[in-house]
């Protein structure tokens, strides 16, 4: 047993399917001693002085374990050089003592493989292993050992009861999903008729293309893991699929229980969510789910008798989905208008002033604003990836996820468009297969956006990187993204450091990114975007889903209010009452509109005043005409300078003052001069800067100074 020895080449197809890996190993790779002849073994291993030492193994054994330290050198992480050797010596040990273990890697679970090494470490020094031995192992038999597994299935993949799509390449992702950093394991389902019909119904729906991998994932093993878990607290769980008369009698009672927030928790660590009230939509989905499921075997009885037990599924009807279906509550789909998922100003500027916090190496400290506004000096969170992930985010309004897989290459050339340096931003648009997946972007969003290209570059200065944000840990060749688990939990540490508020001081989580995008699309719509626009930029494929983004918002709703007043030639305001019908009708008359404003003379009188509307008392104008407004006096008053000064050079003296000319373009003059003066000023100008022009869309003005020193 000094190493892995196939059957012949003739006999492969017909034994074990790791000597057909094994054959495709590099020569170098193939043992009994792995290292000295690996090409760059010391970039490639977690120790380079370590050599991997499979002698005296089973040969399946040591076969396994090459194939697996070769996988992860391929997968961009570091062979696991001293837990493959540990793993070799207990299994050496095990031989010499007659201590039993299992046949081989793919058949040894995590469970036996601890206890292995609790034995390991009890026989030889008395005492248990160290919690780094066992983090050191647990590593090897996380992805590497999945990944074997999945290479030796020659059966569909999803009779797997371990899904990863980095571990199992047949697991089929859409164009725009990003290679999967997260799996699942439907192997969780405890009752074994629900596991296998769950994997069937949930593979074929994957390969057909009904869902995509993050919502199986993410949302779908989770629903039925939850119905599982009731299914244990009946005494009789197949009694679900009895008689369908009682289907709804079921969904109710399973509805009831899914209400309660602790039944909901899957793990340990989501008890923080424990007092959280359930959404009917989330009910709603689990109850979906299981009538789904129940459709799919009872539409597909042929292929349930041949990969399902025919108990108790040939019991299932679609009677059975349809009595679950009806449990399924309807929600109103009417837009609650409120500011809730709004960021205002007074927390935006506590964001921006904190944010350098996140990038800050843990070595140093900054000053923050403690309870009661007391300065407290807090240490660096080293993770400056995430304070420019959420930059981009605030500055943008795209999703997390849509910067976080965002591929290392995103901007366009940059051109110069009405003075302004501008970029095209190619995002990971992940949800909306036929949405647009790109933006205009200005300087400042391109400059963080070079600041992060070059941490990256130096990171992986030997490599070409994929994504702009990569994974910190785990990634040698940098061609993995930065994991959606560790941007959740570094945000949420972070707020609760730092303790934002907003004006009215409640909290504000900056894990819940989300709003930050809602704040986006806000201020571009109160800047008057058009809505096509504002879809195309929110990358929706519908206005509806665009307007769900838009806050009703208190104070833009007075601003829109004060932008409406009419005002008359003298300025003053005009006072419209329910009453007045004929009056409001009026500017909806053609033959009432004035270039720049309204005439109130009533429908059935004729003016006699030509266009000396300035001087005419049912003349009304608003802040629609500003511009016509601004243009007139400023023609106006070059007449009058004009015609005064051809007076002067012809008679040789100044127009005198009570010229009739004159007098009656001093009183436009005036007239218009009161009339900008008593308009609300524009959005985005301030008071006295007699801004003339439209407010453009552009960047929230950011403080923080980024650094080109500091990563």
């Amino acid at each position: 047993m000094n190493g892995p020895r196939p059957p012949a080449p003739g006999r492969i197809e017909a034994t074990d399917p790791i000597w057909r890996l094994w054959h495709e190993l590099p020569s170098p790779w193939r043992g009994p001693i792995i290292g000295p002849e690996v090409e760059n073994w010391d970039k490639i291993t977690e120790n380079d002085s370590a050599r991997i030492r499979l002698h005296d193994l089973p040969e399946t054994i040591a076969a396994e374990l090459a194939w697996m330290a070769h996988w992860q050198a391929r997968d961009g992480t570091r062979s696991s050089v001293l837990a493959t050797n540990q793993l070799a010596n207990i299994i050496r040990r095990a031989i010499r003592d007659r201590h039993p273990f299992p046949p081989s890697i793919r058949a040894m679970s995590w469970d036996q493989a601890a206890a292995l090494q609790r034995w390991f470490y009890a026989t030889r020094w008395g005492r248990l292993p160290p919690h780094g031995s066992i983090a050191r192992l647990r590593v090897l038999f996380r992805f590497a050992r999945l990944a074997l597994v999945a290479r030796c299935h020659d059966g569909h993949w999803w009779q797997l009861d371990d899904w990863h799509p980095r571990c199992d390449p047949r697991i089929p992702l859409s164009e725009r999903e990003p290679q999967g950093n997260y799996g699942c394991s439907p192997g969780q389902i405890r009752h074994r008729w629900l596991r296998e019909a769950t994997k069937w119904q949930l593979g074929t729906a994957l390969e057909a293309g009904t869902l995509r991998w993050s919502t199986v994932s993410q949302e779908r093993i989770k629903c039925l893991t939850r119905f599982d878990r009731w299914l244990s607290t009946l005494g009789d769980p197949l009694q679900v699929l009895g008689d369908p008369a009682d289907a709804s009698i079921h969904a109710a009672t399973f509805r009831r229980w899914d209400t309660d927030p602790a039944n909901r928790l899957l793990r340990s660590n989501d008890r923080r969510f424990a007092d959280r009230a359930v959404h009917p939509r989330q009910i709603n989905d689990d109850l979906r789910a299981v009538a789904e499921l129940f459709a799919f075997v009872a539409g597909n009885r042929a292929d349930a008798r041949r990969l399902l037990d025919t108990e108790p599924w040939s019991r299932v009807t679609e009677a059975h989905a349809a009595g679950w279906l009806r449990q399924v509550t309807r929600i109103k789909h009417t837009r609650e208008i409120n500011d809730a998922h709004y960021v205002d100003d007074h927390a935006m500027s506590q964001i921006l002033a904190a944010l350098p916090l996140l990038g800050l190496p843990r070595d140093q400290q900054m000053l923050i604003t403690g309870d009661g506004g007391t300065p407290v000096a807090a240490d660096g969170f080293d993770d400056p990836q995430a304070m420019r992930m959420i930059l981009l985010q605030i500055l943008t309004g795209r999703r997390a996820s849509e910067i976080r897989t965002c591929r290392f290459d995103c901007l366009s050339p940059a051109s110069a468009i009405a003075g302004e340096q501008i970029a095209r931003f190619h995002y990971a648009q992940t949800k909306i297969d036929s949405a647009p997946d790109t933006i205009l972007v200005d300087r400042q969003v391109t400059e963080i956006i070079a600041e992060q290209q070059r941490w990256v570059t130096g990171k992986f200065p030997d490599h070409e990187p994929r994504f702009l944000f990569v994974q910190r840990n785990g990634n040698r060749t940098g061609g993995k993204p930065y994991p959606p688990g560790t941007y959740t939990w570094m945000l949420r540490e972070f707020s609760d450091r730092v303790q934002i508020t907003d004006s009215h001081g409640r909290p504000i989580r900056l894990s819940h990114t989300h709003r930050f995008r809602h704040t986006r699309f806000t201020r571009l719509a109160e800047l008057g975007l058009p809505i096509h626009v504002l879809q195309r930029y929110a990358g929706h494929a519908t206005p509806t889903m665009t307007m769900h983004y838009i806050a009703a918002r208190q104070q833009h709703a007075e601003q829109a209010f004060l932008a409406t007043v009419k005002l008359k030639a003298d300025g003053t305001r005009i006072q419209f009452s329910r009453n007045d019908h004929d009056s409001l009708h009026l500017f909806d008359r053609a033959d009432r509109r004035l270039p720049h404003g309204w005439c109130l003379l009533p429908p059935l009188q004729t003016c006699d005043k030509g266009n000396a509307c300035l001087t005419c008392s049912v003349f009304a104008t608003d802040a629609t005409h500003r511009t016509v407004l601004q243009r007139q006096l400023d023609d106006t008053t070059e007449l009058i300078d004009r015609a005064t000064t051809e007076f002067e050079s012809k008679h040789g003296r100044t127009m005198p003052d009570d010229n009739i000319w004159l007098t009656h373009r001093r009183t436009e003059q005036q007239a218009l001069t009161r009339l900008l003066d008593a308009l609300p000023p524009e959005p985005g100008c301030t008071a006295g800067s007699g801004c003339s022009r439209p407010a453009v869309a552009g960047p929230i003005p950011l403080p923080l100074p980024i650094s080109r020193t500091q990563p």
